[in-house]
């Protein structure tokens, strides 16, 4: 998967169209996330964004959106995915908490690849808060509870996740580093009445941004996954460049 970079605390996006840009090349250590021995391999993911934010009231917001992106390995291609998601989202700010209800809906563009590609509906509630601690130091507290029906019928998830992020910021520079913990519990399975996975990762990134929405970042991330069915167990290091741009209008 690609590094997911540690958020830049900062306040809701203003309401409109926005267009988002991003480009990443990058290693992953575990690119098939499986639990033997595994060899590294070097991809690229590129991906695109379109969303439309609305104020409804003092602090509430509708946001729809769509995205699509990419993550292309040289070696092991089948670990890659190609894929669409569109999301609904209902939002209310209070100071510096947002709760948000949201469904999203997850296409494959290609079934060329077999490990990422199965299409699901998730119906999400998030609960995330900023806090600023001075003039450079901020943390993001994130965490998040939904429901993964598989398109196909083969699985359904319970999904949980929370995680802290802590940055600090200087100029057009800004210094990252998280980590955080993720539960999923598979009710309905082909291979086991339920499946119980838990993560925990860390992630470390630095960012710089030489004009407004326009950044460029390097990131890292570990991940290591414990699991009731033993092909679930797996670890995994991932370093990526990235070149994102926003544009609002």
């Amino acid at each position: 998967m690609p590094v997911a970079m540690p958020a830049l605390a900062q306040a809701p996006p203003p309401a409109g169209w926005t267009i988002g840009l991003g480009f990443g090349a990058g290693w992953n250590s575990n690119p098939h996330e499986i639990s033997t021995r595994a060899k590294g391999d070097s991809a690229f993911s590129p991906d695109i964004s379109l969303s439309y934010r609305r104020a409804l009231w003092e602090g509430g917001a509708l946001t729809l959106s769509v995205f699509g992106g990419s993550e292309l390995y040289g070696r092991e291609t089948s670990a890659g995915f190609q894929r669409l998601l569109g999301t609904v989202a209902l939002s209310q700010t209070w100071q510096a908490t947002t709760a948000t209800v949201n469904i999203v809906q997850r296409k494959a563009l290609s079934h060329d690849f077999f490990r990422h590609d199965s299409a699901s509906t998730e119906i999400g509630v998030n609960l995330s808060r900023i806090v600023t601690l001075d003039e450079s130091w901020s943390l993001l507290v994130f965490g998040r509870l939904a429901r993964r029906l598989v398109g196909d019928g083969t699985e359904d998830r319970w999904r949980a996740n929370a995680n802290v992020t802590l940055t600090y910021k200087s100029g057009a520079w800004s210094w990252r580093a998280g980590g955080g913990f993720a539960y999923a519990l598979e009710d309905k399975t082909p291979i086991l009445p339920r499946i119980n996975d838990r993560s925990i990762s860390a992630r470390l990134g630095v960012a710089y941004e030489w004009d407004k929405d326009r950044e460029i970042a390097l990131g890292g991330s570990f991940n290591r996954t414990y699991s009731s069915y033993q092909p679930n167990r797996f670890k995994s290091f991932s370093l990526q460049p990235r070149v994102s741009a926003t544009i609002r209008f």
